[in-house]
């Protein structure tokens, strides 16, 4: 089955390196998308028989979390079991078709959302990010490979480590002083942005009373607080963040090239986080809170 699978990608892309001659890229694309609009309105309606249709007599299906679909009779038990499960419905969002250069294979990618009854018997919903790979048959476009996993995490598991707000409860400082009773520190992490409040130091920052205030003391505000907010992506244990917006102009896009690094390491609701704030260079502990108006 794999071997196959193997096969039909690799000959995929190589039909992709040159286009031949009296191929309409354009055409079959269009074709390709209402072959692919055909199938999702077999599937959202339940048509069994239709969907059946759509695939190749030695297609494979691969759903998440369960064993492969082989051939026809495996789309036919798959798709009847499938639609009946109670409180079944499915909706497609736009499609993205693409066709090979040789024009008799081509894939489609779109979102789709299904529901069903959960135990308790309310709606259940789940979002996929549904691949079709798709071969000319007899001059009609089928689905030879089907494959498609979910969008969302696993219940009670956040794909996310940092996802959340956190508060500083350690910082250690390069030469390995440790400091228990840090300022205060708030570290939020949306699914694609974060944003960082610091107060450095082990002494509490120094207050003012009115707004007449000089120099030195506004010196000594700015030298006591880190802030800054933008982007982030994670790769492995590897937090990279690029700031949009900085408390150091300098700062803002991120240095040296536009990108900033730094270590982290998640075990449960404890969060350490390596070299984090440059200036310090440090390594700070952190504990997850929710909903909490003053967590310290």
């Amino acid at each position: 089955m794999m071997k196959n699978i193997s096969i039909w990608l690799v000959g995929y892309m190589s039909l992709a390196a040159c286009t031949q001659a009296g191929v309409n890229i354009e055409a079959e694309t269009a074709a390709l998308r209402a072959a692919a609009d055909a199938y999702h309105s077999a599937g959202s309606g339940q048509d069994v028989d239709q969907v059946v249709s759509s695939y190749t007599s030695d297609s494979v299906t691969l759903p998440p979390n369960s064993p492969a679909f082989e051939g026809l009779d495996g789309v036919r038990d798959f798709a009847t079991a499938f639609t009946q499960l109670p409180g079944f419905s499915m909706s497609f969002g736009d499609t993205v078709a693409k066709v090979s250069a040789g024009g008799d294979m081509g894939y489609t990618l779109v979102d789709t959302i299904i529901t069903v009854d959960g135990p308790d018997g309310n709606p259940v919903e789940d979002r996929l990010r549904d691949f079709h790979l798709w071969r000319k048959d007899d001059g009609q476009w089928k689905i030879a490979v089907d494959i498609w996993n979910s969008g969302l995490p696993l219940p009670g598991v956040s794909a996310n480590p940092l996802e959340g707000a956190w508060v500083v409860t350690s910082w250690t400082d390069t030469e390995g002083n440790v400091q228990e009773e840090p300022q205060p520190a708030l570290y939020v992490f949306t699914p694609t942005h974060y944003s960082v409040m610091f107060a450095t130091g082990s002494e509490q920052r120094a207050t003012y009373e009115g707004d007449d205030i000089g120099d030195a003391e506004k010196l000594a505000a700015y030298d006591t607080f880190i802030a800054n907010s933008g982007r982030y992506e994670i790769e492995g244990n590897i937090l990279k963040t690029r700031a949009y917006v900085a408390k150091d102009p300098n700062y803002m896009g991120g240095w040296p090239e536009n990108e900033v690094n730094y270590e982290f390491e998640r075990d449960g609701d404890t969060l350490t986080i390596r070299n984090l704030v440059l200036e310090a260079g440090g390594t700070g502990t952190f504990r997850q809170v929710e909903g909490t108006p003053n967590p310290w």
